[in-house]
This record gives structure tokens, C-alpha cells and sequence, in this order.
């Protein structure tokens, strides 16, 4: 018996503190269930009021002369009882947490992305075009490495004007969705806030802008480096909306429409958009004929435009529609180089995301090979090519290429004066061609 009494003697001071750990455990998991459950304020005041009387407890145990078992069990009880007291106040005065809603992108998407060197070259569009009175998403994708940007629409056409929506701030290579209320019909401006003076634009909202389709709107999908039609085909003489739905997580894809699979006029190029994305390309009115469309990124991703008027189709002398494309104001745009033509040549390589040399120079009216050496590894850098603009107009876009490749571009001629030539991929790469 007095052994028995000897064992029960010796566990007790082990047995002890592993029961009161154990019902404290019990008790913080409980309380924290309920500081998760209330608000963060009310979270805060049961903390604070529940620390109080542990520590009043605490206290009072510590003060006594002599600590025996029944006095720690006491103890515990009144800290579980303050703690459950001071939780079940809580959950009848302050409100549980309701269930938070994600907030799913509504209405028509609108694409707009930060390219590498956005901070310098601006928006991949200054100019974005969508729905008035609609509820309407901003995906937006940031395309520059461990760079921050964002979008901030204003209700007026300068950053004066209030703000409608500040998408959050999101560091490169990385995507955001901005969804914002329906706005009336007008012109709002939008910037980078990071990078105010450089990356800015004009968002024009309109009746069945940027989307909605109706009759005249049509869908093609890019799916697995494909187009899902080969053809397009849409009214004359009309503004239309083409939806273009990229299925290809993480690759760019776009829609732009030229008079002929020479590229020599570009009549459409709507801006790169990183899938799985949805894009409204709102299509300025073209004559009847038939013309060439294809992506940007991967030129056999292509097929043919029909633009069917009350005739039919068929088309004459307007671009597109016949054998002259040309528009007569646009440099290089014809087919008859004036006073006679000729031909001439220029080369010009791509490497380490750098154009070599940054200025080219060949003679007026005549048509130009230009031979472009891509040495930059596809793997690495991605495709480049050569595009010549007169601002924001593209006299000549030369087909993508993947490093490391050559290939000679034929290029119509164009008339005396100083244009650029950039990469499509990598706006970043720029230079000059000065035609004499």
C-alpha cells in the first residue's frame, strides 16, 4: 500500500503538467477558432481583455505562499473560462466574418500589356476602346521583369481628373484582371501611376465598343499555335468587333489584317495578348474585297478576310479590293515606284535584344532587299523581326523570325524622309532608316 501511495507520489509532479498543457492547448485552439471567426477589431479587444485576466490569475496564484495542485487546476479553469467568456461576448456583439466573394471579371476584357522597357516605350497601346454604360475588365500584363506597373483610369483626359480605378501595383513577368464599373460614353485618360509621363493612353468608351459582338461581331479561337477558321468574314463599309479568345496559357497571340499576304499594307493590327485571354479588336470599316489576316507572333497562323458588300464582295480599286493597294499618301504604299524605281540593298543584324547598326540609309523610290540576320537564340530572346512606321503607321512589317535564322525582306519603295524600324516583339529595339 505504501508503495502504491509512493508511485502515485512520484508520477503526480509528471502527470501534472503534461494535463494542464494538454487543457491549455484545448482552450487556445478554441479561443482562436473564435478570434478567426469575428472581425479584426473585435479579434484585437477579446485578445487584449483575455490576456488581462490570465495574467490577474496568474498573479493571484503566484502571490499565494503555497501552490498546490488544486490551486494550478483552479488556475487553469478560471483562464479557460475568461477565454470562453470573453469569445462568446464577441460572437454576440461583433458579426462573423461573411464569406468573402472573389470577384469575378465581368462583361467585355480588354487586353493592354507592359512590354519589356515599358518605363521608356509606353503601353503596348496608347489608344483602348471599350463599352459604355457595361461593366467592363482591364487584363492587363506586365511583360517587363521585376518592374512594377499598373493601370489608373481617370474620369476626365488628364490625371487631373479623379480617379475611376487604381489596379494594383503587380512586378513583371505577371498578370492582373481590373475589373471597373460601367462608365458613360467619352474619352477617359489612363497611365502607368510608376511611370506617369512615359506610359499613358486614351481610353474611348462607346455603344458596343471593345465588344459585345451583335451581328457584326465575330469569334476566332487560338488554340494550340492554331486559328480555328482560316476565314473571316464581315460587312463592308462598317465598324465591326473580331473576338479573338487565346486559349495558349503564357504565349501572345494577336490579329492583325493587311491587303495581301505580302504584309506590304496594314490595314488592322490588333495588340498582343497573353493567353488564356480574351480581346475585343474593334475593326475600322473596310471596302469590300478580300484580304489577308494573321498573328502577328506566328505568321502561319493566317487565312483570308472576306469583306462582302451589297454586291457581294469583289472590289475594285479600294485597298484590298484589287491590284493596287497602294493609297497614294502613304510612302511605299504603290506598286509603280515613281520616276522610274530600281532596286537597292541593306542589312541589318539582331543581337543580345540590339539592333547593329541603329540607322539604315537606302534611295527613295526603289525597291529595297534588306537582309536580317537574327542571331539572338529563339530560346532565349524569342523571335524578331523588322517593321518600318511613319509614327504610328506601319509602311512595312517583315514576317517573325526565330534565332538563329537569315532572311531577306523585299521592301516596296518609299519616298524621301526619316521613318523607324523597330522589332513587333520587342519594341525596345529600335533605329532609323533614312531614305534619300
Amino acid at each position: 500500500m505504501s508503495g502504491s501511495k509512493n508511485r502515485q507520489s512520484l508520477l503526480l509532479p509528471i502527470l501534472m503538467p503534461i494535463a494542464v498543457l494538454a487543457v491549455i492547448g484545448l482552450v487556445l485552439f478554441g479561443f482562436s477558432r473564435v478570434l478567426l471567426a469575428v472581425s479584426h477589431n473585435a479579434a484585437t479587444v477579446v485578445a487584449l481583455v483575455a490576456a488581462a485576466g490570465i495574467v490577474s490569475v496568474a498573479a493571484w496564484v503566484a502571490s499565494r505562499r503555497r501552490v498546490t495542485g488544486g490551486t494550478l487546476f483552479s488556475m487553469v479553469a478560471a483562464m479557460a473560462g475568461i477565454a470562453m467568456v470573453a469569445g462568446g461576448l464577441a460572437v454576440v456583439a461583433a458579426p462573423l466574418h461573411a464569406e468573402e466573394e472573389v470577384e469575378e471579371p465581368g462583361g467585355v476584357v480588354v487586353a493592354l500589356a507592359a512590354p519589356e522597357g515599358a518605363a521608356a516605350s509606353g503601353f503596348s497601346t496608347d489608344a483602348l476602346s471599350v463599352p459604355s454604360d457595361e461593366p467592363f475588365t482591364i487584363a492587363f500584363d506586365n511583360q517587363d521583369p521585376a518592374v512594377p506597373h499598373n493601370v489608373v483610369v481617370f474620369d476626365g483626359p488628364d490625371a487631373e481628373a479623379p480617379a475611376l480605378v487604381t489596379g494594383e501595383l503587380i512586378t513583371g513577368p505577371a498578370t492582373a484582371d481590373y475589373p471597373v464599373e460601367p462608365v458613360p460614353e467619352g474619352e477617359y485618360f489612363f497611365h502607368c501611376e510608376v511611370h506617369p509621363t512615359t506610359m499613358v493612353g486614351t481610353m474611348t468608351a462607346a455603344p458596343g465598343a471593345g465588344g459585345g459582338g451583335g451581328e457584326e461581331g465575330v469569334t476566332v479561337v487560338a488554340a494550340d499555335l492554331a486559328f480555328d477558321t482560316d476565314t473571316i468574314e464581315l460587312p463592308a463599309d462598317v465598324e465591326t468587333t473580331i473576338t479573338m479568345d487565346n486559349q495558349d496559357p503564357g504565349i501572345q497571340h494577336n490579329i492583325a489584317i493587311y491587303t495581301d499576304d505580302s504584309l506590304g499594307e496594314e490595314l488592322f493590327k490588333g495588340e498582343l495578348a497573353t493567353g488564356p485571354v480574351s480581346v475585343n479588336y474593334t475593326v475600322p470599316p473596310l471596302p469590300a474585297g478580300e484580304y489577308y489576316f494573321q498573328c502577328d507572333v506566328h505568321p502561319n497562323m493566317a487565312g483570308t478576310v472576306v469583306v462582302a458588300g451589297d454586291q457581294g464582295g469583289g472590289g475594285g480599286g479600294d485597298p484590298g479590293g484589287g491590284e493596287d493597294p497602294g493609297g497614294g499618301e502613304d510612302p511605299g504604299g504603290g506598286e509603280e515606284p515613281p520616276d522610274g524605281g530600281g532596286t537597292a540593298a541593306a542589312s541589318v543584324t539582331a543581337v543580345g535584344l540590339a539592333f547593329e547598326p541603329t540607322t539604315l540609309t537606302w534611295p527613295s523610290n526603289s525597291e529595297v532587299t534588306l537582309t536580317f540576320d537574327n542571331q539572338d537564340d529563339a530560346a532565349v530572346n524569342g523571335q524578331h523581326n523588322v517593321s518600318i512606321y511613319d509614327g504610328d503607321t506601319a509602311l512595312f512589317q517583315g514576317e517573325l523570325v526565330s534565332g538563329v535564322a537569315t532572311v531577306d525582306y523585299t521592301i516596296p519603295p518609299m519616298e524621301p524622309g526619316t521613318f523607324e524600324f523597330r522589332c513587333d516583339v520587342h519594341p525596345t529595339m529600335v533605329g532609323t532608316v533614312e531614305v534619300t
